[in-house]
């Protein structure tokens, strides 16, 4: 009879851990190395403390700078529109994929808001710029939060879309965080989920974009960089940050989506209350809500820093 029981353990032991061991295998996705994946790209590289950013510099090297950061998930390759709006207007534009995204290193430790803090700081001192506006996107937002906060007096202007306060709601980020599986749902639903965000504007994409954002999942360590991002403290609160940036008394801009399910509007008003008269935008739509409208929400910005 126990030898019995033993054996059940033995085989519900195995069932636990054995099927999600091989399911694991199966949904693996990742295929491309980042070199591989970055060659002909169009992008400059440059080696920074904690691996290789790829990035865009464009327009008249004497003309005041734009620095453009992306989100979460979409590197910088979704922005070209605003890029292109940017130069038209006679600005020089500084656009890059932060790590773990399009065509930059996927990096494995200290993945945080500090790590993407440090890599904007890097590269704006790589190119040789002093006195900077910041255009940031959702996450990207925070991460220009964070750095004007740190370096104020860099900043001569700052524009935030669909900005994150204080974490998103991304589908199933919770999977992560369940012991002995999390990397198993991380694979199996996490990133799933993550690409089919973008269904409903996939009408309103490039197929060039769409093959983008879906291929940078599959380079190797994609999945392993998304896990330590959502549970780290990437996405937590800038409410500080923005009190600091207020109280600095930085022009700001602010565009966000009243009905956005992904960053809560609420948080949004409570982040805008720090600052002295910011040009504030609402649109509905969602957090793609810019999606077919680029050049429009683009020209807005500008024309808010040439009031």
């Amino acid at each position: 009879m126990n030898i019995l029981i033993s054996k059940k353990i033995i085989y519900l032991l195995l069932i636990i851990v054995v099927t999600p061991a091989c399911l694991y295998f199966v949904f693996d996705r990742e295929n491309i190395d980042i070199n591989e994946f970055r060659l002909n790209s169009g992008y400059q590289k440059v080696r920074l403390s904690d691996g290789i950013t790829s990035y865009k510099d464009i327009g008249d090297k004497n003309n005041e700078v734009i620095v453009l950061v992306h989100g979460a998930t979409f590197g910088s390759l979704a922005y070209e529109e605003y890029v292109n709006v940017f130069v038209e207007n006679n600005y020089r534009v500084i656009t890059y994929d932060q790590y773990g995204r399009g065509f930059s290193d996927r990096v494995h430790s200290n993945v945080s808001i500090e790590l993407m803090e440090k890599q904007l700081k890097e590269l704006i001192e790589h190119c040789e710029v002093e006195d900077v506006i910041l255009y940031g996107v959702s996450f990207g937002a925070a991460v220009v939060a964070k750095y004007a906060a740190n370096n104020p007096e860099k900043i001569s202007f700052i524009g935030y879309q669909v900005p994150l306060i204080n974490s998103a709601n991304v589908p199933l980020l919770s999977v992560v965080k369940i012991p002995l599986y999390g990397d198993l749902l991380t694979r199996g639903f996490l990133v799933p989920g993550v690409l089919k965000r973008i269904q409903e504007y996939e009408n309103l994409m490039s197929k060039r974009l769409l093959d983008h954002y879906v291929g940078q999942f599959q380079v190797k360590g994609t999945e392993d960089f998304y896990k330590k991002f959502f549970l780290g403290n990437a996405m937590g609160n800038r409410l500080n940050d923005h009190n600091i940036i207020g109280s600095n008394s930085i022009p700001s801009y602010f565009v966000y989506a009243e009905d956005d399910i992904e960053i809560d509007s609420q948080l949004v008003e409570e982040a805008i209350k720090n600052y002295n008269n910011p040009t504030v935008k609402k649109y509905s739509g969602g957090h793609f809500f810019s999606s077919g409208i680029e050049r429009k929400v683009a020209q807005e910005f500008i024309d808010s820093i040439k009031k």
